[in-house]
C-alpha cells in the first residue's frame, strides 16, 4: 500500500475568562488582548500558565497534499 501525503491544519482552541474592571466593555477587551499578546511575545513564558486545568479543544482538518 502506498503512503500518501496529507496536510493537516490543527487549531488549539483555550478558553478561560478573566476579570477586569474599565470605563467600557471595549477597553476592557483591548486591556485584556493587550496584556495576553505581550504575554505571547515573550517566548520563555509557557502559554498554559494562563488558563485553568482544561486542555484547549482540538481541531483537526486534513486535506490531501499534492507536492
Amino acid at each position: 500500500m502506498k503512503r500518501k501525503k496529507y496536510k493537516v491544519k490543527v487549531k488549539l482552541i483555550f478558553e478561560t475568562t478573566m476579570d477586569h474592571s474599565q470605563e467600557s466593555m471595549e477597553k476592557a477587551e483591548q486591556d485584556v488582548k493587550r496584556v495576553l499578546n505581550d504575554y505571547l511575545k515573550d517566548k520563555k513564558l509557557n502559554i498554559l500558565n494562563l488558563f485553568e486545568n482544561e486542555p484547549p479543544r482540538i481541531i483537526c482538518k486534513a486535506e490531501k497534499y499534492d507536492r
